[in-house]
C-alpha cells in the first residue's frame, strides 16, 4: 500500500467531480417517509449502487421489505481492521416549498454552500466521505477492509434495516463503525459526538361530537377535543419542567465522573441559543444546565397539535377531533418499550371525560446510548479531528437521534464513531437547506485520514 497523499491536495484537484455527482445524487427528491416518492427513494438507491461500484467497490441494492438499502465492501489485506460506514439517502420533507429561495431537488451553489434539500442531512457528508474513499482506492493507500451500509429510511426510523439486522449480520461485522451524520460543536470546532438520545413516537387523537357543534348553543355543556388536547398535553410536565408520567425516569444513567468532566468544560452560550432558536433555553428539568438536559436527561416534545378553525376571522364552533403528535427523545440506560407503553398509560389514564381517546400510531425507535471518551479507537478519531482543522477538536453528546447505529452496533460488534460536520447555519429538516464547500472539504478530509490510518 502507498502511503496517502495529502488529502487537501486530494480535494483541491477533484473537486468539481465531486459536485458533479453530489449534483447528481441530491436531485433524487428521495423522501423515504412519503410513499409518493417510494419510485425515487429506488432510483436514488440504483444510481448509488452504481456509483460506488466505479469507485472499486463491490456493490448491490439490499431488498429491505420497504425501502432499499445500499451496500458494497472492498476487502483489505489480511490482519487488517474492517470499517463499516453508515449513511442514509432519504429526506425530509421539503414543505413549506414557498419559503424556498430555489427549487429544493435542484442544487444550487450560492456564496461557497449548496443549497437543496438533503445538502447537509445527509448526502452531503455521505458523499464527502464516499469520495474519500474512491480517493483512496486510486492512489492504493487504503488498506482497511471497507463496508458500507447507505439506507432510505433514516429519517422515518430505519424499519428496514432493523427488520434484517440479524440476516445481514454476516455483512456487517467490523472492528468499527463510522457514522457521518452529526454536527460539530457551538463554534465551529470538529466534534466526535460520544452520546445519542433514544427516540420513541406517539399520535394521540381525541373524539367528541358527531360533528363540530355551535359553541353558543352547545359551549359549557359539549365537551371540547381541541381544550381537552390542550389539557392532556400540558399534563406531561409538572410546573416545574420534569416529566409528569409516572415511572418514566426510570433506568437513566447518570454521568460517569469523567462525562461530568467533559461536560463541565462545555460552555453553554445561553446569548448565542437564543439569537440562533428564537427562544431562550428554559424548557425541561431547570436542576440541570442545558448541556445536561440534552446529553444526559429525556425530554417529551409534542410535535403537531391540530384542531379546529384556524383560519381568518372567527368560526364558532366546538371542533368534533383534535391530535397531537409526540416525540420522546430517551436518556442512555431507559428501555424505548417500557417508557413508550409508560407513555400510553398515561394518556388513557388522563384522557379528558366525555372524549374518546385514541392512540392511532407509535413506535420506538431506538435507545439512547454513550460511548467511552477515552478508548484507542476514539483517541485516534480526535486526532484525526484535530488535524483537519485549526480549532481544537471537542466531544459532545448530541440530543438527537441516529435509531439504527446501537442495533448496527450491537449486530456489528464494531465501537461506533460518530463525527460529522453540520452546523446550525445548515437548516436541516427545513426550508434552504445547505451544506458549505468548506464543511463537505472537511468530511472528506477525515474520512480520507481516517481511513487511511487503519
Amino acid at each position: 500500500m502507498k502511503p496517502a497523499p495529502d488529502p487537501g491536495l486530494l480535494f483541491e484537484r477533484n473537486l468539481s467531480a465531486f459536485m458533479e455527482d453530489w449534483f447528481a445524487f441530491l436531485r433524487f427528491p428521495s423522501v423515504g417517509t412519503d410513499p409518493a416518492h417510494a419510485a425515487d427513494c429506488r432510483s436514488c438507491a440504483d444510481w448509488l449502487c452504481g456509483r460506488i461500484s466505479k469507485s472499486g467497490f463491490d456493490a448491490r441494492v439490499l431488498e429491505t421489505g420497504s425501502i432499499p438499502a445500499v451496500y458494497a465492501e472492498r476487502r483489505g489485506g489480511i490482519g487488517r481492521p474492517t470499517v463499516l460506514f453508515y449513511g442514509h439517502y432519504d429526506v425530509q420533507p421539503v414543505d413549506p416549498v414557498p419559503e424556498w429561495k430555489s427549487p429544493p431537488f435542484e442544487p444550487e451553489l450560492r456564496g461557497g454552500r449548496v443549497y437543496a434539500r438533503g445538502a447537509s442531512d445527509n448526502k452531503g457528508q455521505v458523499m464527502s466521505a464516499l469520495k474519500a474513499m474512491e480517493q483512496l482506492v486510486r492512489v492504493d493507500a487504503l488498506d482497511a477492509t471497507v463496508r458500507i451500509l447507505i439506507e432510505g429510511e433514516e429519517e422515518s426510523g430505519s424499519g428496514g434495516v432493523a427488520r434484517n439486522l440479524e440476516a445481514w449480520s454476516d455483512l456487517l461485522k467490523a472492528d468499527v463503525l463510522m457514522v457521518c451524520d452529526t454536527g460539530m460543536a457551538p463554534g465551529g470546532a470538529p466534534a466526535l459526538t460520544i452520546g445519542l438520545r433514544g427516540l420513541i413516537h406517539a399520535t394521540v387523537e381525541l373524539g367528541g361530537p358527531s360533528r363540530d357543534l355551535h359553541s353558543g348553543v352547545h359551549g359549557g355543556v359539549a365537551p371540547n377535543p381541541a381544550a381537552g388536547i390542550a389539557r392532556l398535553v400540558a399534563g406531561l410536565h409538572d410546573s416545574s419542567g420534569r416529566i409528569a408520567v409516572d415511572g418514566f425516569y426510570e433506568g437513566v444513567e447518570p454521568p460517569t465522573p469523567r462525562e461530568r468532566e467533559l461536560a463541565g468544560l462545555k460552555a453553554f452560550d445561553e446569548r448565542a441559543y437564543r439569537s440562533d432558536a428564537g427562544v431562550p433555553p428554559v424548557a425541561g428539568d431547570l436542576r440541570f444546565t442545558p448541556v445536561e438536559r440534552l446529553a444526559f436527561q429525556p425530554s417529551i416534545d409534542v410535535n403537531g397539535l391540530r384542531s379546529g378553525y384556524d383560519g381568518a376571522g372567527t368560526k364558532t364552533i366546538i371542533p368534533s377531533r383534535a391530535r397531537a403528535k409526540l416525540t420522546c427523545r430517551l436518556a442512555a440506560g431507559q428501555d424505548p418499550g417500557r417508557c413508550l407503553a409508560l407513555l400510553k398509560s398515561h394518556l388513557e389514564s388522563h384522557a379528558p371525560p366525555g372524549l374518546d381517546l385514541r392512540i392511532t400510531e407509535s413506535g420506538v425507535a431506538g435507545p439512547g446510548f454513550r460511548l467511552d471518551p477515552d478508548s484507542a479507537t476514539a483517541r485516534k478519531a480526535m486526532a484525526v479531528l484535530d488535524a483537519i482543522s485549526d480549532r481544537p477538536a471537542e466531544m459532545i453528546w448530541e440530543g438527537a437521534s441516529i435509531p439504527i447505529v446501537s442495533g448496527l452496533a450491537r449486530i456489528s460488534g464494531a465501537e461506533p464513531l460518530l463525527a460529522g460536520f453540520a452546523s446550525p447555519e445548515d437548516s436541516i429538516h427545513a426550508p434552504n437547506e445547505s451544506f458549505s464547500l468548506g464543511q463537505f472539504r472537511m468530511g472528506f478530509e477525515y474520512a480520507a485520514r481516517l481511513l487511511a490510518s487503519f
